[in-house]
């Protein structure tokens, strides 16, 4: 998982994003172009990924058009549905049953607050693990909840639901590296298609697994890869003609957006080992050793930004300020006490998914 320097590069594609709009995180441009369609997914599978309660159609399911209101009300339910059994096992002690209904009350209200229009205000949003999946300005929204293997991200188009975007748990993932972990989803969608990009390294171009695609009548399925600043891959599943339309909105609308920039592939450019060419870039601008991104260890869940005030970088990287230098007391051999100046390492520990 990306530490401090991730945020530091984060901070930096913030920048950008100011001035551009929100940023991709592959470096390079995903080869499309005249190859074949993407294989169909199974249609049984596909309908679990849109079922209310996790895996179960017949319990219901979101369906593309309805509106934030709505979505909200079916997440109610399936949110009620997980507790009722703990509620029906307290009914001997109203003061755990009550504690238990307001956990469920909690998680609720955290559905409802999580809704958000992007209209224009940047925020943590546009530079977290989401950042990618939507623009400023252009009838965009999003309602986020947690569920058992992933948190789930709803987006909006108009009032209406046109795309889910599903990232996984860490626990999930099993430490397999995204080939792998693609193979599995493989297993349970059926034969995808793999999507190539071209990252410029010194020297030339390194050609990476993008994402895997699946065609799903008329919707789409990706498994998209965000493990170099989050450490999970997505699934992403979306109404194909809804995302059209909203892409052709996007391009009136921001026309200057521009998702591969030249700034942000400079400062999350590889070399030709494949590693981050600008690793140092802490320690270039501050003078201090600071460990290098991915050498901390990686965590568990999402930390989804609170809407009750514009979550900044620090909130969605999990990054905690540097502590102020300390005073480091030394005796020397003449047996003065030599005092000296010794500034913390930053905890560069915690990025929640």
């Amino acid at each position: 998982m990306r530490t401090f320097g991730a945020f530091l590069v984060a901070s930096m594609l913030g920048a950008v994003v100011g001035l551009h709009g929100p940023v991709a995180l592959a470096k390079g441009k995903a080869k499309k172009g005249r190859e074949e369609a993407a294989p169909t997914a199974s249609a049984a599978e596909v309908n679990k990924l849109k079922a209310v309660r996790l895996g179960d159609p017949k319990a219901g399911t979101f369906k593309w058009g309805m509106k934030p209101e709505d979505v909200i009300a079916q997440v109610g339910k399936s949110i009620e549905k997980k507790y009722e059994a703990r509620i029906k096992q307290s009914a001997q002690d109203p003061g755990k049953q009550q504690r238990i209904r307001d956990e469920m009350a909690r998680e609720t209200g955290a559905v409802k607050k999580s809704f958000t229009k992007f209209e224009g205000n940047k925020s943590g949003w546009d530079v977290s693990i989401i950042g990618p999946e939507f623009e400023q300005n252009t009838g965009e929204a999003v309602i986020v909840t947690k569920e058992d293997i992933w948190t789930r991200y709803f987006f909006f188009f108009e009032d209406g639901l046109y795309k889910m975007f599903l990232a996984f748990n860490k626990d999930a993932l099993e430490g397999k590296g995204f080939q792998d972990f693609g193979k599995g989803m493989e297993e349970k969608y059926g034969h995808a298609k793999e999507v190539y990009r071209d990252d410029k390294v010194k020297g030339g171009v390194r050609h990476v697994l993008d994402h895997y695609e699946w065609n799903a009548g008329a919707d789409r399925l990706k498994l998209v890869d965000r493990s170099e600043f989050y450490g999970v891959y997505c699934l992403v599943l979306y109404d194909a003609e809804v995302s059209h339309r909203l892409a052709e909105r996007r391009k009136i609308v921001n026309p200057e957006v521009a998702h591969s920039d030249s700034l942000v592939e400079a400062v999350t450019a590889k070399d030709d080992n494949g590693r981050d060419a600008n690793d140092n870039i802490i320690d270039r601008l501050t003078g201090k050793d600071v460990k290098k991104p991915g050498e901390e260890d990686r965590h568990g869940d999402i930390v989804v930004p609170s809407p009750s005030k514009a979550p900044t970088p620090a909130d969605v990287n999990g990054t905690p300020a540097a502590s102020a230098p300390e005073k480091d007391t030394n005796v020397g051999n003449n047996g003065q006490t030599n005092s000296k100046k010794k500034g913390k390492k930053a905890d560069t520990d915690g990025l929640e998914l």
